[in-house]
């Protein structure tokens, strides 16, 4: 099946748009692990009620609290990420490469 999005036309275009998703994906990816790490060094080990850090983070066993503005960022970068990098390979595959050329090979049973 050949969808028309995969036109050439618009081949070289999407792979740059494709590339650039992906691209600002691993960015914020990598940014994501900043922060998480930033916030495992300098964040309390103990929960506090009143200053409103309930929010744990375990970092292979070291637990840092956390506010709910602070959780709420590192899965807002989390969200972020894994949006920009599925829009670049949903990108990919429907204007770039198309479905129909994803299994050119055919099955062992079906060789003859």
């Amino acid at each position: 099946m050949k969808l028309p999005l995969g036109n050439q036309k618009y081949r070289k275009p999407a792979r740059l748009i494709a590339l650039m998703l992906c691209t600002s994906g691993l960015a914020v990816w990598f940014f994501n692990f900043y922060v998480w790490d930033q916030s495992a060094r300098t964040r309390p080990v103990r929960a506090d009620t009143f200053s409103g850090r309930v929010y744990s983070q375990n970092n292979h066993g070291h637990v840092v609290y956390l506010t709910q503005e602070e959780d709420a960022k590192l899965t807002r970068l989390t969200i972020m990420a894994f949006s920009l990098f599925g829009g670049g390979f949903l990108t990919t595959v429907l204007f770039v490469e198309g479905i129909s050329n994803w299994n050119k090979r055919p099955a062992p049973w079906g060789k003859k």
